[in-house]
């Protein structure tokens, strides 16, 4: 087929359409790119790919650029690659990327334990459990891990996975410790070897830091040191070269943890934090929203993937927003320091993230903590950090995996939270606070309150229900104190009971209206403990809910004997059943024009008449045993007579005074029956006789005015009422005024009172 002919005119247009369409695509690139690439010539850079290209389209880009490639993330879709200037300004160019950045780079060496930190003061004193654990038991103490290690537990079938600068394998603290993989990301990217222990052209002590975060889960020696989870399978991937002339790159650990995922890890470790870098490079506070960091995106995809992922917090405290990346992910726990004594340490960073997110979630000991130190004249020391709090709460989460293998990354961190130190008012700097292993594990979905299910209570004698999901068997039966307190003037507990069982029918009448709250704490047989709170305020309703005539805007009916019916308000027996007093009362004057004492059915029909053209409210007495509670009408009603009025009569206005906060009213109603037609004038005067508005003035048939009709709610015609306005829609002051009927019958007066602007 041959092509149609394009104009040169349309053909320069298209060229320029093109070259805007590929303007478009060409990737975002981070200031910081260009800035640490003229000064060192080759940077290693993050390559990310556009959703419809492919990785290896990528690393073919990286190549045919002149780059060198290093590593590719499945998960970020992603590649690192060393680039010259050249290189990059190619890849600038490539419509297969969607954005550059540096590969993270740290300043100075991993932090190691701050050394200027003062010793923490003396931990509580020792027990039996001493002679076996020597100075470690301390953080099995705080964490309440001893509950779980006594019953066996101590990680088994939980694989570890810690990410750190290096491992000693060959010490005779991890002799019977299951290593089921290890691997050195700091080597050659494209070809990792297996060995994690220090080699030849490793710095001098590069290993001690992993090592010492290593100890505290699975080292053994009696009596010196024996880490909380032993028993644990462990994937150990040395991700961090703390020479100083060498980088500390983000993609070891994104490649770790994609690694670690591999082999089936449950649980990752990771004393590491990415903050600032060299030549510029940095992290914002700002940008530690979640969502910016690869190691915070890795970490959380980690999550996303089933894995629980705890990293520090930092070691940058104690100002505010001084976590490292990737504490802020919301899927990752961020762990914070505390001393034996349960204070916070001075230098561990804060949150909240740049969202406004609570971090750190959780505190571990992280102050004087006895570790395998390869440094250490002896072989062990006390250090301080975040680095050492963060394995300790990995081996608790390994525990209570250990118990509760079916439950998810997020469960686990809820758990932990449920049981915090500082859950009730979690803040920056503790987050939810230290957690009590033993109690997470034996209210592993806490205590999950069924009943009351609404803020208005169901019933006058409420019932408290509650169920602990997927408790171990070990932490049964379980016993419960119930406390429910009155709130207002006298707050005071009400109800203090202790139960065996998870629901409770508070027997005593609740007042209407009367603020409840409560609360239960369980306590199972292993002893551990967990209160929760209704968490809301609950209100008692009324005793009776009346089915009719109960209009706020009042209604107007025909029926001279009205059937006045009510549901009563669920009630335990006993002291249930009620027994009902009724009551149909004049609304001016409250006068009782019907009363019927000691019901025991929820309806009523007078046995006389009521007046026309009287405004009536009504009102049911419930009773349950001494005590009464009565629910009244919010609205009037009217029996009204349509025939043609004997006599004129003008009727008390009302509300008398007005406006009436208790039923809402803000203007007075005026009735009045007009007996012979002709000439009628409706007026408000003030009490020198002064005109302040004419409502009616004209010629009126015979009838009855100020009503709606039959059957419309409300208690007047809107035109018949006064609001306590002049003719002029300025407001009256407070104060009596005169409602005037002139009529060919007579002239009639009323007494209104105005309160004033309602």
């Amino acid at each position: 087929m041959a092509c149609a002919e394009v104009p040169l005119a349309g053909a320069v247009a298209l060229l320029a359409l093109l070259a805007g369409a590929a303007h478009a695509q060409r990737p975002s690139v981070s200031p910081a790119v260009d800035r640490t690439l003229a000064q060192r010539g080759v940077l290693p850079v993050w390559l990310f790919v556009r959703p419809e290209a492919t990785l290896d389209q990528a690393r073919e880009a990286v190549l045919s650029a002149g780059g060198r490639f290093r590593r590719e993330s499945a998960w970020l879709h992603a590649v690192s690659a060393g680039v010259t200037p050249g290189a990059l300004a190619a890849l600038r160019q490539s419509v297969l990327l969607s954005h550059i950045q540096p590969v993270a780079r740290f300043r100075s060496p991993l932090p190691t334990p701050v050394a200027s930190v003062p010793a923490a003061p003396r931990a509580p004193a020792a027990d039996s459990r001493d002679s076996a654990y020597g100075p470690s038991a301390m953080p099995f103490r705080q964490l309440n891990a001893f509950g779980l290690v006594d019953r066996g537990y101590r990680g088994a079938g939980v694989r570890i996975a810690i990410l750190d600068t290096g491992f000693e394998t060959d010490s005779s603290a991890f002799d019977s410790v299951s290593v089921i993989a290890q691997r050195d990301f700091v080597g050659d990217s494209l070809t990792p070897d297996s060995v994690v222990r220090n080699e030849p052209g490793d710095a001098p002590g590069a290993s001690r830091h992993g090592t010492a975060v290593w100890s505290l889960l699975a080292a053994r020696v009696a009596g010196v040191l024996v880490g909380i989870a032993p028993n644990a399978e462990y994937i150990l991937a040395k991700t961090e070269d703390v020479r100083s002339e060498r980088r500390v790159e983000e993609d070891n650990y994104v490649a770790a943890l994609e690694w670690a995922h591999s082999l089936g890890a449950h649980v990752v470790s990771s004393s590491l934090g990415y903050l600032t870098f060299d030549d510029g490079f940095a992290y914002t506070p700002a940008q530690l929203n979640g969502d910016i960091a690869v190691t915070t995106i890795a970490a959380d995809a980690a999550a996303q993937r089933g894995i629980l992922v705890l990293t520090a917090a930092g070691n940058e405290g104690p100002n505010t927003r001084t976590l490292a990346t990737p504490a802020d992910g919301d899927s990752v726990i961020a762990v914070g320091a505390e001393d034996s004594l349960g204070f916070l340490a001075g230098f561990s960073s804060r949150g909240p993230t740049a969202d406004g997110r609570v971090k750190p979630d959780l505190l571990a000991p992280g102050v004087s903590v006895w570790v395998l130190d390869t440094q250490a004249p002896g072989g062990f020391n006390r250090l301080n950090g975040t680095s050492f709090a963060t394995p300790l709460l990995a081996g608790v989460s390994a525990l209570f995996r250990e118990v509760h293998p079916g439950l998810g990354p997020m469960d686990v961190r809820d758990a932990l939270r449920r049981t915090g130190t500082n859950a009730a008012t979690p803040d920056a700097n503790r987050g939810w606070g230290r957690p009590d292993v033993l109690a997470s594990a034996s209210f592993p979905g806490g205590i999950v309150i069924s009943q009351p299910a609404d803020t208005l209570l169901g019933a006058v004698t409420p019932t408290f229900a509650w169920a602990v999901p997927a408790a171990p068997a070990f932490a049964l039966p379980m016993s419960f104190r119930l406390t429910v307190s009155r709130n207002g003037p006298g707050s005071a507990v009400a109800l203090d009971t202790l139960l065996t069982e998870t629901t409770a029918v508070w027997r005593v009448p609740q007042r209407p209206g009367a603020r409840l709250t409560f609360a239960v704490r369980g306590t199972a047989a292993d002893s551990a403990t967990l209160q929760v709170t209704g968490g809301r305020e609950y209100i008692t309703p009324p005793w009776a809910d009346l089915l009719v005539l109960d209009d706020p805007a009042g209604l107007t009916i025909r029926d001279i004997r009205p059937r006045l019916t009510w549901a009563p308000t669920p009630v335990s027996s006993p002291p249930g059943p009620y027994r009902y007093d009724v009551e149909i009362f004049r609304a001016d004057n409250g006068v009782v024009d019907v009363r019927a004492p000691g019901l025991d059915t929820n309806a009523f029909t007078p046995s006389a008449d009521l007046d026309y053209n009287t405004p009536y409210r009504w009102r049911v007495r419930s009773h349950l045993g001494g005590d009464t509670a009565t629910t009244e009408s919010r609205g009037v009603f009217v029996v009204a007579d349509e025939s043609i009025p004997a006599v004129t009569l003008l009727f008390q206005n009302f509300p008398n005074p007005f406006p009436n906060p208790a039923t809402g009213r803000v203007s007075t109603c005026i009735w009045f029956d007009h007996a012979r037609s002709g000439q009628v004038h409706l007026e408000i005067l003030d009490l020198r006789g002064h005109l302040v508005r004419r409502l009616v003035g004209g010629f009126l048939p015979a009838g009855r005015y100020g009503r709606p009709a039959v059957g419309s709610a409300g208690q007047c015609n809107a035109d018949l009422a006064w609001d306590g306005r002049a003719e002029d829609g300025t407001w009256m002051p407070r104060g009596v005024y005169l409602i005037k009927l002139q009529t060919p019958d007579g002239t009639f007066f009323k007494r209104a009172v105005f309160l004033g602007p309602g």
